[in-house]
């Protein structure tokens, strides 16, 4: 059984360290800015605190697995020792991180390692999305999604309410200006990952079409199908929680990374030139022993003086 590391954090990429930085900065600020600026004030301690807090607590949590998290790296296990037991045919090889690459396996420039089910490389989360947490990704963005249309609508509705009744209006300048850039905030980042949310989907399904997908066992079934394939079980409540990789899981990720694309080794350079300069020099001397060696080897030659007694 290969051992799979739970912790997972890629420093190659700097631009990706702060973009996933930045993602979770933004979290924090709308949630201080939701809940002590316009909750508070507003409604005072009610519901929509602990709601929201949740909804913040959950994306946070699903975007710290999705980036701390061995997304399915193929394991490094004496690729080339490996490979020399399984002679005469040997398993591909990845020419960059030279480990023993799988049949569903792609290699990512910014991890630097072959992963298996790689969907892409996301730097909001500084790591590649792929079989162990896309189930993470796509809770972060369910989540993160949930946070911006709640934080929206409550900024609207509050909007509205200083319009109609400025007295009873208890924003100053400095936090109606931080209300505001939440505001575009919840606009831009719902949108940005409404989208991919969708992306994601519509990916997950379009899977199921394509040839290539069904010789991989992974395109002839149905759309819930595909859903549990990613969660890793049936519909539950676990599919909404960032939990730990199902044993139906683990087991697919083992059977990937036996699915080999079997190679038969090349003989190398240096020993084929030797075998034909050895096959050169050794020409003309067994064409030498062609002609000395007798024509008929039946022939018996009966000696001078034995014929002479006759």
């Amino acid at each position: 059984m290969l051992t799979i590391p739970r912790i997972w954090w890629v420093r190659s990429d700097p631009c990706g360290t702060f973009s996933a930085s930045f993602t979770v900065f933004l979290i924090l600020y709308a949630q201080f800015v939701v809940c002590r600026i316009l909750i508070v004030p507003w409604y005072g301690l009610c519901w929509h605190i602990p709601c929201y807090s949740v909804c913040t607590l959950l994306s946070l949590v699903s975007h710290c697995r999705a980036q701390f998290s061995n997304p399915g790296v193929v394991p490094k296990v004496s690729e080339v020792e490996e490979a020399e037991k399984l002679l005469p045919k040997v398993p591909r090889m990845c020419r960059r991180c030279k480990a023993i690459k799988p049949q569903n396996a792609h290699h990512c420039s910014s991890c630097e390692r072959c992963v298996i089910r790689m969907d892409h490389h996301c730097p909001w989360v500084n790591n590649c999305v792929a079989i162990f947490n896309q189930k993470y990704f796509l809770l972060f963005l369910f989540y993160t999604a949930v946070c911006c249309i709640y934080s929206g609508v409550l900024l609207v509705a509050r909007f509205i309410s200083c319009t109609q009744n400025l007295r009873q209006c208890t924003l100053g300048g400095l936090e109606a200006g931080l209300c505001i850039l939440t505001f575009i905030e919840a606009l831009v980042f719902g949108l940005f990952v409404i989208i991919m949310l969708w992306d994601q989907f519509s990916a997950l399904f379009e899977d199921l079409d394509d040839p290539q997908m069904s010789t991989e066992g992974r395109g002839s079934q149905t759309k819930y199908g595909a859903l549990c394939d990613v969660f890793g079980e049936g519909l539950s409540y676990r599919w909404f929680l960032p939990l730990n990789p199902t044993k139906q899981t683990l087991a697919l990720f083992h059977k990937e990374t036996k699915s080999y694309q079997w190679l038969t080794p090349s003989v190398p350079a240096t020993a084929a030139a030797a075998t034909t300069t050895t096959t050169k020099t050794t020409t003309p001397a067994s064409s030498e022993k062609s002609k000395a060696a007798p024509k008929s080897p039946n022939t018996v030659k009966i000696p001078a003086n034995k014929e002479k007694a006759s």
